[in-house]
């Protein structure tokens, strides 16, 4: 395939991986299946996978909270997997571009949300006021489309066109310890988004749950896979040890509620 039709159907990709966010977040927008999608569209689906995953932990911190917007995942993701395929330069280069790349974009998106979309916004309302249903269905979609979906295929697909051959040369002429360095820090990027993942969700009520998880892998030398299976068995003994405290609880209640009634 030459580097027209990769890049169209890159763009292509693009377009679609949008329409996530209208069947309620399935997750193909995320890295961990854009880039094994766009490894497809390059013949190389097993790289995709793990470049994707890669980026996947980098970036697992990434989501929308209110009107907090992180880099653009699918910029990112896809544009990441491939100039990793067609480089040759593995996962290290693939999160080293994948970061500038989706924080390049969020500025477009933010631009285009701010400029373009409060257009199709005052067409829905007037549309809603006056009842017409199929209308205002239109103008959300056009809405996605026009700024969610297009302008991210075109982003895309112009900088794979541009940067494919221009990313290779430039990548070549970099030392190795230069390259080296960049493949150290890029092993950072999955920490630092486990970090922002568990600066969200790390709750005293459920810590210990987490240092559990830590203690046994790192010194009981348990594989993840154990610690899965340790972690279920211990929502179940939860689970049934609660609900054996309800129906104890509520049957004394019930005890109490009787003897207060025959005392009456």
């Amino acid at each position: 395939m030459s580097l027209l039709w990769q890049s169209i159907a890159l763009g292509v990709l693009t377009a679609i991986l949008p329409a996530d966010w209208l069947t309620g977040s399935g997750n193909i927008s995320r890295p961990i299946v854009a880039g094994a999608l766009a490894g497809l569209v390059l013949g190389d689906l097993k790289t995709g996978i793990i470049v994707g995953a890669t980026i996947e932990l980098a970036f697992m911190g990434a989501i929308t909270i209110g009107a907090s917007k992180p880099p653009d995942v699918i910029a990112g993701g896809v544009l990441g997997t491939a100039f990793a395929i067609v480089t040759g330069k593995g996962t290290g280069f693939a999160i080293t571009l994948a970061f500038p790349v989706a924080a390049l974009y969020l500025i477009i998106d933010n631009l285009l949300t701010m400029l373009i979309l409060p257009i199709f916004l005052r067409m829905g309302d007037k549309y809603a006021e006056e009842g017409n249903v199929k209308k205002l269905n239109r103008m959300n979609l056009y809405g996605f489309i026009t700024v969610k979906s297009l302008p991210r295929a075109f982003f895309v697909g112009i900088a794979f066109y541009l940067g494919g051959p221009v990313m290779t040369h430039l990548l070549n002429l970099i030392p190795n310890y230069v390259q080296n360095g960049i493949n150290i820090a890029a092993g950072i990027m999955p920490a630092l988004g486990f970090a922002l993942l568990l600066e969200m969700i790390l709750k005293k009520d459920v810590a210990i749950y987490f240092v559990l998880g830590f203690a046994l892998y790192s010194y009981l030398k348990v594989p993840i896979l154990g610690i899965s299976i340790f972690a279920i068995c211990l929502v179940y003994i939860i689970l049934h040890l609660e609900n054996k405290i309800d129906k104890v609880g509520n049957q004394n209640q019930s005890s109490i509620d009787r003897s207060d009634d025959n005392e009456f």
